[in-house]
């Protein structure tokens, strides 16, 4: 992938985590939201990068949530698969000591830097931050709502932001990150490997519960 574009999509993808999923704040200040916790944020985006394992996750969670509408799960994964999304939407993440990762403080500071962004931080002994605390600005909701939103190619980042918030936002990271590691395909990828899909158990979980294949 272009150098350029991968480093636009990065940033796009971070962004739009953190402005759908922050908590409003009072709208008498400069910022739209406060968003917590980097592990939740590692965990949306692997979502977001493997349509496989989202497919999975909506059908886990449909037989375990009794509010949770089979035919809705069916749809939306039958999209997905319709979409080919696990061939041209897959964007690999590397396995490192606690699940899927990839740093994204340069992204963080980018966004700083012109405005979209700011955060809070605790420090450790070591000199190590530690619970970070995103506030997403009104600059930048703004920006989003009426520019980026009415861009085709970001609403399907828009759009897939809003259906992992519909289904999976009661979750903190470390209970989305814990729901992934059910999976050996991620629990089994070794330190620094890249996380392979499970496209196959997608297949059969669709078959079972709906009596049809995937195309």
């Amino acid at each position: 992938m272009d150098q350029a574009l991968r480093k636009f999509r990065d940033r796009l993808r971070v962004i739009l985590i953190l402005y759908t999923f922050s908590d409003p704040l009072d709208n008498q200040t400069d910022y739209y939201g406060l968003f917590r916790s980097e592990v939740k944020i590692q965990a949306i985006d692997f979502l977001l990068r493997y349509p496989d394992f989202l497919a999975k996750e909506l059908m886990d969670l449909m037989v375990s949530d009794p509010n949770i509408k089979p035919k809705e799960v069916e749809n939306t994964v039958f999209k997905i698969y319709q979409d080919k999304e696990p061939e041209i939407r897959k964007e690999e993440m590397e396995k490192f000591f606690y699940g899927a990762y990839e740093s994204i403080d340069d992204i963080i500071a980018f966004h700083i830097s012109v405005g979209f962004l700011h955060y809070i931080s605790k420090k450790r002994i070591d000199g190590k931050e530690y619970d970070r605390q995103y506030f997403v600005t009104r600059k930048c909701a703004d920006k989003i709502e009426n520019t980026l939103q009415e861009i085709p190619s970001v609403k399907w980042y828009i759009d897939r932001c809003l259906l992992i918030k519909k289904y999976f936002n009661r979750f903190s990271g470390s209970e989305l990150k814990t729901r992934q590691y059910r999976y050996a395909e991620y629990k089994e990828t070794s330190y620094k490997a890249h996380i392979s899909g499970i496209d196959q158990k997608v297949r059969n979980a669709f078959l079972q519960h709906f009596h049809r294949e995937l195309v």
